[in-house]
């Protein structure tokens, strides 16, 4: 497949502009837009302040790629002093695996020992609509699907058949993540590049009609859509690039109880068993 997305990504940071699609590429991150008094910065703080994966690879992964995630629990321990209760504990807990599409990458060189970072935005891929539902339509279907749809209604499809079937394509809600472990494989599932842009159109709109949400929206909605908008730093992650046989997919709701769960233990809390 050729490639023609765009490969950088600028640092995120919270605006007022809407996002606007410049096919033949994905816009870079620093157009995302919140919305009214919601921040893309709710995930907590305390996680922004790993340094460098300590192991590398130079091969890129590109804009349209389908992938699984996990929060790397590895990668947050190494904050902490080995045999430390707060080091165990993180060690010690299994997050959940989540579906998604790259949407925007950008790889970097560590001022502290030279060695590439590679972050990348991750749209998430569902069984269910987002909520609540003045946002349930900010998603596509990707091919292939057990029930009928509208005739007007836009349905993604992969190079090689999407080996999920009746799952959604998040336009509006994400996550940036840091690749601190990287498992390749010779079959990777990528949108065809015209509907990776057909995706590019539907996500700019519904990120413009997200900023018009918040007069409609109560506080537990602000508070619920604010954690799924992509925060302006990136999470350690764990990826992989063959989707297939993926037991346990979680929804998108289950990856903020991962930073709760997470950020419990570095707070000195009790959290409860997973």
């Amino acid at each position: 497949m050729s490639h023609q997305y765009s490969e950088t990504l600028s640092p995120l940071s919270i605006s007022t502009t809407c996002f606007i699609p410049s096919s033949p590429g994905f816009p870079s991150a620093d157009t995302y837009m919140t919305f009214g008094s919601l921040s893309a910065g709710a995930h907590i703080a305390s996680f922004d302040r790993f340094g460098p994966p300590k192991c590398q690879t130079s091969a890129k992964i590109w804009p349209g790629t389908f992938i699984t995630f996990a929060l790397s629990t590895e990668q947050l321990a190494q904050e902490y002093p080995d045999g430390s209760e707060i080091h165990r504990r993180i060690r010690e807990y299994k997050p959940g695996r989540y579906l998604g599409l790259v949407t925007s990458s950008f790889a970097q060189s560590s001022d502290e020992d030279g060695s590439i970072v590679e972050d990348i935005i991750v749209h998430f891929v569902s069984t269910d609509t987002p909520q609540p539902s003045v946002v349930s339509d900010h998603f596509m279907p990707i091919f292939p699907i057990s029930t009928s749809v509208p005739m007007d209604t836009s349905v993604l499809s992969t190079s090689i058949l999407f080996p999920w079937v009746d799952r959604k394509q998040w336009t509006t809600f994400g996550v940036r993540l840091r690749i601190c472990q990287r498992n390749t494989s010779g079959l990777v599932f990528e949108l065809c590049h015209e509907d990776f842009e057909r995706f590019e159109d539907k996500a700019g709109e519904d990120y413009c009609r997200l900023q018009n949400l918040d007069a409609f929206l109560g506080d537990e909605d602000k508070e619920r859509l604010a954690r799924l908008l992509v925060a302006p730093f990136a999470l350690p992650a764990e990826i992989w690039l063959d989707i297939r046989n993926q037991l346990d997919i979680k929804d998108p709701p289950s990856f903020v109880e991962d930073i709760d769960f997470l950020e419990s233990i570095v707070a000195g809390g009790m959290p409860r068993d997973n």
